[in-house]
């Protein structure tokens, strides 16, 4: 009988299953067993965490994967899976900033691939709890006036090292205090944002004369989008960036004037002294690595 009462019931507080057990006057073992059948159930439903390994030419990094994030997590473990990663270039690098893979041409066999397989994107998923701070593991995406959707890269992704938001002395001697800098990081933001609501109004005017055949010029279709992106302004939220976020930034460091903007799928668990190895590297005018800094291979791992 208690079997047949935990397997039909759906109930997941504690004190309901009680009830139950007590209107059939159980044993005290019988109880105990319910909340031991319990607590399997509750374990049993909660959602995997994913974590992924990275082998690299400098040492390893281990990044968890956002379960808020299932498109960007799914996606990725696929890729790991399909040892996409093996053998992959960091090729873009900037210290203080991230650090970038995931291209497939950094890959010898498959740099010459013309099927476009790996060329493809996956919709946004930016959330505002998921921000830049240091270790933040993001895809890489084109700009806003070509990717005004701010759709991710297929398989690019970029490591978050930044730099801490404390206070600082200007060439003039003058003290801007952290507080003053993460203000001028909310107008950056803001104004992209804006910018953007214009960048998806202009895609949707020249869709609909496209479609339309009304043959309107370029200046009369971005006039249009111009005055639709007038209006929407009128409503504009300004973001501000979260208390428990700015204590990040000033504590431990990370790139502000990303929120928002891209999508922030995971966090490096360890090995972040290699994301600082990699980030110091000597790099050229292209801000590629001078030499091959590479990722050996990709391994989903237990945490």
């Amino acid at each position: 009988m208690l079997y047949l009462i935990l397997k039909s019931t759906k109930i997941t507080k504690i004190y309901k299953l009680i009830d139950m057990i007590r209107s059939y006057s159980l044993s005290a073992t019988a109880v105990f067993f319910a909340f031991f059948l319990l607590a399997s159930c509750s374990e049993s439903g909660k959602e995997k965490t994913y974590f992924v390994n990275f082998e690299t030419t400098e040492g390893t990094i281990k990044v968890k994967l956002y379960n808020n994030t299932p498109l960007h997590r799914d996606n990725f473990i696929k890729l790991v899976k399909d040892k996409y990663y093996d053998n992959i270039m960091f090729h873009r690098v900037i210290e203080d900033f991230m650090i970038q893979a995931g291209d497939y041409k950094t890959r010898p066999d498959l740099a010459s691939d013309t099927s476009n397989k790996y060329v493809y994107t996956i919709p946004a998923e930016i959330k505002r709890e998921n921000f830049h701070k240091r270790g933040a593991l993001a895809a890489a995406r084109t700009g806003d006036r070509f990717n005004p959707e701010r759709k991710s890269s297929g398989t690019q992704f970029y490591i978050v090292q930044g730099q801490k938001f404390s206070d600082r002395i200007s060439e003039k001697g003058d003290t801007i205090s952290a507080d003053s800098l993460i203000a001028g990081v909310e107008l950056r933001i803001n104004s992209s944002l804006k910018q953007n609501i214009f960048y998806n109004h202009l895609q949707d005017e020249r869709k609909k004369s496209k479609v339309s055949g009304d043959n309107r010029t370029d200046a009369e279709i971005q006039q249009a989008a111009t005055l639709l992106t007038y209006d929407d302004l009128e409503n504009f939220q300004p973001i501000v960036i979260p208390d428990e976020h700015r204590e990040v930034y000033i504590n431990s460091g990370g790139t502000p004037h990303l929120d928002m903007q891209y999508t922030v799928f995971g966090e490096v668990v360890e090995g972040m002294n290699v994301v600082d190895s990699i980030a110091a590297t000597k790099t050229d005018r292209t801000d590629k690595p001078v030499k091959d800094i590479k990722i050996l291979k990709a391994r989903i791992t237990r945490k």
